[in-house]
């Protein structure tokens, strides 16, 4: 009887043990992330796809690079065409004001990594925000996070919504040639196109947050920006899939963080970087604020977004918003612990 006992409880064990590794399988292995553009802020994503991050996860990563801005991965995001979103986090506060679940599980950038700047045939007279009534501003798209940031640091030098014409030119090269064209007086932009205008002096800033300085001038405070966010209802029913994207990039993040500049410019995607090697260290050195050692979002400097969307947007500032709904760190927090 004992015998028997013994052999019923081996038997429960084993059985216990293979429902754990199975339980600990992803549920979905093949998955579609999508971005916005390739601004140097998303670029971990593609990195992680190119170290073989993503596959040591047991996971099949396909890339979807919509490149008219943030605000149409978004609109991929919520009409189910791709899993996830590589994307701003000032869009999981957005969703929310609109009813509409969807968190952060993963911090890519501690600042924002933006500037605004004139064409620098207007410099001497172009020198605040202020001064950019009556002219052409360039951002990536309606509704994206460019847009979000130009309205608001034109609303702050205490300008009205028309008082600047905000015109859409893309993301990246379209909108570095739009102002050297003349096409637009000003821009909304990210590296490497920050560093290549400056090179060519093409463009003066009037602010610059790919330090956490600029950002605490343009915006009051640390602004967290590129996260991967997904659907709440996704991260319910997939919560293995989710470990593992969110490990596939940690591993990135501290990759990025561990190695010589020299070693990252090689490994970067072609997307994200020029044809020139000394013109890509330079910009990784300009940017090496943006990336997060950690991929935790701080919950104080998630208040910062949110005052930014509330004070140029009358729906958001009306909304009953709930910021620990816009983002996790328990994923992150078990990455760090497994990975250790």
């Amino acid at each position: 009887m004992r015998v028997l006992t013994r052999l019923m409880l081996g038997i429960a064990v084993a059985g216990l043990a293979i429902a754990s590794a199975k339980a600990a399988e992803p549920e979905k292995t093949k998955l579609k992330i999508a971005v916005g553009s390739q601004i140097l802020n998303y670029m971990p994503l593609e990195l992680g796809v190119k170290l073989g991050n993503f596959k040591q996860e047991g996971l099949e990563v396909t890339v979807e690079n919509f490149q008219a801005g943030g605000s149409k991965a978004l609109q991929a995001l919520i009409g189910g065409s791709v899993d996830g979103t590589v994307g701003f986090y000032d869009h999981t506060i957005q969703m929310q004001a609109q009813g509409k679940a969807i968190s952060c599980v993963f911090l890519l950038n501690d600042t924002p990594g933006v500037l605004i700047g004139v064409r620098s045939d207007l410099a001497d007279k172009v020198k605040t925000g202020a001064d950019l009534k009556g002219l052409k501003l360039g951002i990536t798209a309606p509704g994206s996070s460019t847009d979000t940031m130009a309205r608001y640091y034109i609303k702050k030098a205490g300008l009205g919504p028309r008082d600047v014409n905000i015109i859409a030119v893309g993301s990246g090269v379209p909108g570095m040639v739009a102002l050297e064209a003349k096409n637009i007086d000003a821009l909304v932009y990210f590296d490497p196109i920050a560093t290549m205008l400056a090179r060519k002096k093409a463009a003066v800033p009037l602010f610059d947050a790919r330090t956490h300085e600029g950002s605490k001038q343009a915006f009051g405070g640390v602004y967290p920006t590129a996260c991967l966010y997904l659907q709440q209802s996704f991260i319910d029913k997939n919560p293995e899939t989710v470990q593992r994207l969110v490990n596939s990039l940690l591993k990135t993040h501290r990759w990025i963080n561990s190695v010589p500049t020299e070693q990252l410019v090689e490994a970067i995607p072609a997307g994200y970087k020029t044809d020139n090697t000394e013109v890509n260290i330079e910009i990784l050195k300009a940017s090496k604020d943006l990336f997060s050692q950690t991929g935790l979002m701080d919950p104080e400097s998630a208040k910062v977004p949110l005052a930014v969307l509330r004070d140029y947007d009358p729906k958001i500032a009306a909304a009953e918003i709930d910021l620990s709904k816009t983002f996790t760190n328990k994923f992150v927090e078990q990455a760090a612990k497994q990975l250790k």
